[in-house]
């Protein structure tokens, strides 16, 4: 109701059409792909990560090829995980993965990729990424780079489980870690986040990257399916300004597409970020 009231200034089918783009933004469905070899823990991070609870996929069946789509519901949010098939298979089908992806990589928000940090070598997910993913040419959704269970770090036994800390030589051993990965996928090293499932070791660090990752209008929708301690002021601050931010691009898109003078538009203009403010002022209302 406050928003539609400082809507009242716009034509009626403008008003229309801006209540109806709106209500996209706020029932917005963000769709995350997920990535990496069976057995890196995808589906204990996702049960961390959110409310709901994610069934373990089992390793896509030779025969299948599909993505396995798990659908998310907290209240009147949706959340869709897209587990992505192809890495650690046969390297005869990237051509196969190569069309699959080129019709799945437009429909996500984000991926992350899982690897396992005691792995010895990413041979298997760099030549993945360099023949399959690497090669869509189209805009690429944002990919984070989880280095889990960096809780069997040697020493393993150095691990600090009541206080959830590796120890200062663990540490030194993960940054070499992200090193190596970053080095030999070819990745920025600041886009391979280190963390523990098990050992409960930053998975605050992963939602702050993946909301400020995620596109402006998949960042609120994405809230309400975290796990409480990961809804903090921060991330809330961060969501809602965003939040903001499209309500802004909505309303500028529209007012320039419409068949307006252009005293008229200005006017429009003007009232904009009132609307906005409007919308950050209601955004636990809308996502909480």
């Amino acid at each position: 109701a406050l928003i539609r009231r400082h809507l009242r200034r716009y034509p009626h089918a403008l008003r229309q059409h801006l209540i109806k783009e709106l209500n996209q933004l706020v029932t917005y469905e963000p769709v995350i792909g997920i990535m990496g070899k069976t057995g890196v823990g995808k589906s204990s991070l996702c049960n961390a990560l959110f409310r709901s609870q994610v069934c373990a996929v089992n390793a896509v069946e030779a025969c299948t090829r599909e993505p396995q789509r798990v659908r998310l519901r907290f209240g009147n949010h949706y959340l869709t995980l897209v587990d992505l098939p192809g890495v650690g298979e046969s390297v005869t089908r990237d051509g196969e993965y190569r069309e699959l992806y080129q019709e799945q990589l437009p429909q996500l928000d984000m991926v992350l990729w899982v690897l396992k940090a005691d792995d010895r070598a990413y041979a298997v997910e760099e030549q993945f990424y360099q023949d399959v993913f690497a090669q869509y040419c189209g805009p690429r959704p944002p990919v984070l780079w989880v280095l889990n269970q960096v809780d069997k770090t040697e020493p393993v036994e150095q691990w600090n489980w009541p206080s959830a800390q590796p120890s200062a030589l663990q540490v030194e051993r993960i940054a070499q870690k992200q090193q190596a990965v970053a080095r030999q996928l070819g990745i920025a090293e600041q886009d391979i986040l280190p963390v523990s499932v098990r050992g409960r070791y930053r998975l605050a660090k992963l939602v702050e990257a993946m909301i400020m990752h995620l596109p402006k209008q998949a960042r609120s929708p994405l809230v309400p399916h975290l796990q409480t301690g990961y809804r903090t002021e921060a991330i809330i601050s961060t969501a809602s300004s965003s939040f903001g931010d499209a309500v802004v691009e909505v309303i500028d898109k529209i007012i320039d597409l419409a068949p307006l003078p252009q005293v008229a538009r200005s006017a429009l203009q003007a009232v904009t970020h009132t609307v906005a403010r409007a919308a950050r002022s209601l955004w636990g209302f809308f996502f909480s």
